[in-house]
């Protein structure tokens, strides 16, 4: 089972999502947001528990449970090619490399979820996974978007195979992101703020953008990067 800890994310989780069931501390019921929350499990026909405080305590993983915690079943796997096979001529993925913050993460998935995002590919190893932090701080994204573990490598080999175009999002970089076509087969190549991208994945794209900065700061936050150029597509799709 997978958890959704903390009462936003509950909330959102339950608009889209029909949990196992569903934990609440006890003498918490007629609280705003988690009265809201159990007329939305009632009408879903989830269980609810009310359970004491220092169960939930117990079972968090993140440490922010708010007094209720939301069991669901894994999503179901992907792999790149039933997610190519399915997207045939049109696709959008990220691609993320030394990710380690679950708040990035979780962003991006918000954000990719908003954007209409196919997937998101991240290593099999040295990457954050979809931990309840994650999932917390995706508001549900992360139960929407398929996540796709894989090695980069042999990801970006069927990419090219398949005619998907790879953009880096890099500070070194030499064209501003919003020069680059981001519409039509596209796959977005991201890393994390302390290392980066692995130069001998960068090596593989065939563009690398820059967002340029005009303050003191050099760069953006990934999760912060990954919005803004996935608006920019946005606002390309709607202006060809």
């Amino acid at each position: 089972m997978i958890q959704v800890e903390g009462r936003n994310p509950v909330h959102e989780t339950l608009k889209t999502t029909r949990p196992e069931r569903i934990l609440v501390a006890k003498g918490i019921e007629d609280q705003a947001k988690i009265a809201e929350i159990l007329r939305l499990a009632k009408e879903q026909g989830t269980k609810v528990e009310l359970v004491p405080k220092k169960r939930l305590d117990t079972l968090s993983q993140s440490g922010r449970h708010q007094g209720v915690i939301a069991l669901i079943q894994p999503p179901k796997t992907a792999t790149l090619k039933t997610i190519l096979s399915q997207n045939q001529g049109d696709v959008t993925l990220i691609l993320l490399d030394r990710l380690y913050d679950p708040m990035n993460l979780g962003s991006i998935l918000r954000t990719a979820e908003a954007t209409g995002v196919d997937a998101v590919v991240i290593p099999k190893k040295g990457s954050v996974g979809l931990t309840p932090a994650v999932l917390r701080a995706s508001m549900g994204g992360g139960l929407h978007v398929p996540i796709i573990r894989d090695n980069l490598f042999q990801a970006i080999k069927l990419l090219k195979q398949e005619g998907v175009k790879l953009v880096g999002v890099d500070p070194t970089g030499s064209t501003d992101y919003y020069h680059e076509r981001l519409t039509g087969p596209v796959a977005l190549l991201m890393g994390g703020e302390d290392r980066g991208i692995n130069p001998s994945l960068l090596d593989r794209c065939d563009h690398v953008v820059r967002i340029p900065m005009h303050g003191r700061i050099t760069s953006l936050n990934v999760g912060a990067a990954a919005a803004v150029v996935l608006y920019e597509r946005i606002r390309q799709l709607a202006s060809p």
